[in-house]
């Protein structure tokens, strides 16, 4: 008889929305890996970004405590989403998706509790979830846009997914300023993976501009003025760009002062300022390094923190700073400041780059598919540029070209070696 109503509650749960029944399991489980100590830094909710995001981040590390089998750390996150949810209760702009948030809370808190072997409880839940047939078409771009947020917090590992579930947001409702913002920062995600000289294409543009209008959220805004400095990368001679570049710069530096002026308490925000100010062509390295100086007495050890300082010292000439913050990022597993690390290392004699990216590739397994034919690309140029050694160089091409051949990656990395070969 216990056997019979456990499948049958068995049955009912995997009817529901949550992170348990989005198919997450395998991308979740590499990026985890992926992660290492990292995935710790995910777990601090900061309490500035918006309340939504707070309540899937908890939701999320629930489904990560529960799947790792840590079922004291689950009940903790789920309790706090419960707290979370009664404030987004009363919050008016909420109104319209109530029940779609209300359903994933539940879902999850289900499982939590069938997990937990709590039947009863479950018993007296389930019939007060909402069914989706019953959604409209605002609440199922809700339940859409909170699967982009799940899938975006997977970073590469979720990129593709995370595209795909916002754009369905978006298609059954326009006038939600998060699910834009969430469509255009995977879109820029999935470019970065490619090169960081690829063009923003006007599909990002346009999301970051429109949720960057119609929201009051600095992330909105930072991002909406990375995207803007991001459109005039390439270097060009052609004055009228050099011109438009230059008022640009002016702009973005005049909004990212407004921001700071603020005082935000948003970690990431901070962060995002710091690397704005470290871009510019004004020297801004002072405001840098006040945003990062902040952020180390809200989030000590934090990885990007390293990495940006590393880019600050880098910057203002004080190379062994840089050096030492580059590689207390990569002992963090940041792959790109370990990449900079490498050259440094090599330029020093701290180091020799070949045994260290063969080690690399142990170390970041598993990898996506663009930061695998990276770190390959890079072993080649190595093999080729430091020894000679051409055989050992092709070798390592045709790895990166066999990871995936028509990847857009070859179309922007370009080596004098591969001519020569």
């Amino acid at each position: 008889m216990a056997n019979c109503l456990e499948m049958e509650i068995k049955q009912k749960l995997s009817k529901l929305h949550c992170p348990f029944t989005w198919e997450i399991i395998d991308d979740f489980t590499r990026y985890s890996m992926a992660c290492g100590n990292k995935y710790d830094q995910s777990l601090m909710i900061d309490k500035e970004i918006n309340p939504l995001q707070q309540l899937l981040d908890l939701l999320l590390d629930c489904y990560k405590f529960i799947s790792s089998g840590d079922d004291k750390k689950a009940a903790k996150k789920i309790n706090k989403a419960e707290e979370l949810l009664i404030k987004i209760q009363h919050e008016k702009e909420y109104n319209q998706i109530i029940r779609v948030i209300e359903h994933v809370f539940y879902a999850t808190k289900c499982f939590f509790l069938y997990d937990a072997n709590v039947i009863v409880e479950i018993q007296e839940i389930l019939p007060n979830i909402v069914d989706t047939e019953q959604f409209n078409d605002i609440e199922l771009g809700a339940l859409y846009g909170c699967q982009s947020v799940i899938w975006m917090c997977m970073g590469d590992f979720g990129v593709v997914q995370a595209i795909d579930t916002a754009k369905k947001a978006l298609e059954k409702n326009q006038d939600c300023a998060l699910w834009h913002f969430i469509f255009a920062k995977s879109l820029r995600r999935q470019r970065r993976l490619i090169s960081l000289s690829i063009d923003v294409s006007d599909l990002e543009k346009k999301h970051f501009e429109i949720a960057y209008a119609t929201s009051t959220d600095d992330v909105f805004g930072i991002y909406y003025l990375q995207m803007r400095l991001e459109s005039f990368y390439k270097f060009c001679r052609d004055r009228n760009y050099v011109m438009r570049k230059n008022e640009n710069e002016k702009d973005v530096t005049k909004i990212a002062k407004q921001i700071l002026q603020k005082k935000p308490k948003n970690f990431k925000v901070l962060l995002k300022l710091a690397r704005i100010f470290l871009r510019v062509s004004s020297d801004e390295s002072l405001l840098a390094k006040e945003c990062l100086d902040t952020v180390e007495t809200l989030v000590p050890d934090n990885i990007t923190c390293f990495h940006y300082k590393a880019i600050l010292y880098e910057g203002i000439g004080e190379y062994k700073e840089a050096l030492y913050y580059y590689k207390k990022a990569a002992e963090h597993n940041n792959f790109a400041a370990e990449l900079y690390y490498v050259q440094y290392g090599w330029e020093v004699g701290e180091l020799e780059p070949l045994p260290h990216l063969l080690r690399m590739l142990k170390k970041y397994d598993p990898i996506v598919a663009e930061k695998k034919i990276s770190l390959f690309l890079a072993i080649a140029t190595t093999h080729y540029s430091l020894r000679k050694d051409m055989l050992n160089a092709a070798d390592y091409f045709l790895k990166a070209l066999s990871v995936d051949p028509l990847n857009t990656k070859f179309k922007v990395f370009k080596y004098s070696m591969i001519y020569e070969l």
